[in-house]
């Protein structure tokens, strides 16, 4: 074997060496690639778990947050009825005080004048109305204006039973209330009464009061007034009636 073929195989021989480096260098480089790819597939995995699992939480989180807007509204709502209730209740408890007081007043006395003036003055108060008369009704079936306030004196002096709406109201006996508690356009008197009540005892009429107009922060009779209307009806009707009693007795026992 000559020289130039002895360095022949030794070239070859080199390369060949080069080339199965090379070739197991590929290798490790192509596994240690895939042991990546692996890892980071993995992580992917548990990301898009971890990413799942917290959507799920936010979903979860999402529904007990509406249930609690819910809860919240429900609980307002309930707030604002045990409001409504309790305002209620106060009105209520407020308009038994003014009934009382209003009883106590008309029976603490046997003044007319006393009687008169607690009548007015519940007219005024609790009803809420300045134009008002109060009539008592004589055995010829005349109506005599006893008291009043912001009204023509002279116009309501004197009212024969029947004739326009307050006399129309003594011969009926029942509680007159104008359409919609503003001045009845049918009424033949044309006067701007919103309520008539007939005082009585024994269901007999011994006068009536006439509610004409009431003041301007009131725009309506309320369930209240009625009451009011139907207290007055019975007791002023009473207290005015056994102050007459009083007085004629005391007369009689002076004059005796």
């Amino acid at each position: 074997m000559g020289e130039e073929e002895k360095g022949g195989e030794g070239y070859v021989w080199k390369v060949h060496e080069e080339t199965r480096r090379f070739a197991k260098d590929l290798l490790t480089e192509n596994e240690r690639l895939r042991n990546l790819v692996a890892g980071l597939q993995k992580e992917r995995r548990d990301s898009e778990e971890a990413l799942s699992t917290m959507r799920a939480e936010i979903e979860h989180r999402r529904r007990e947050e509406e249930a609690l807007k819910r809860q919240m509204a429900e609980i307002r709502e309930e707030n604002h009825s045990f409001s409504q209730k309790y305002l209620e209740v106060e009105v209520q408890n407020s308009n038994l005080a003014n009934l009382y007081v209003a009883s106590y007043r008309l029976h603490g006395t046997l003044d007319r004048r006393e009687i008169l003036s607690s009548v007015q003055e519940i007219i005024i108060n609790l009803v809420g109305c300045e134009e008002f008369a109060i009539f008592d009704l004589d055995d010829g079936g005349m109506l005599t204006l006893t008291a009043s306030m912001g009204i023509d004196t002279a116009r309501y002096g004197r009212i024969p039973v029947g004739e326009g709406k307050i006399g129309e109201t003594v011969r009926a006996g029942e509680i007159y209330l104008a359409k919609e508690n503003g001045a009845d356009p049918a009424a033949s008197d044309r006067t701007p009464l919103i309520a008539c009540i007939p005082l009585k005892v024994e269901g007999k009429v011994t006068g009536v009061i006439a509610i004409f107009r009431l003041l301007q922060h009131k725009t309506a009779l309320e369930a209240i007034d009625q009451e009011m209307f139907d207290l007055l009806a019975t007791h002023a009707a009473m207290s005015l009636y056994c102050a007459g009693l009083h007085a004629r007795v005391a007369a009689g026992v002076r004059g005796a």
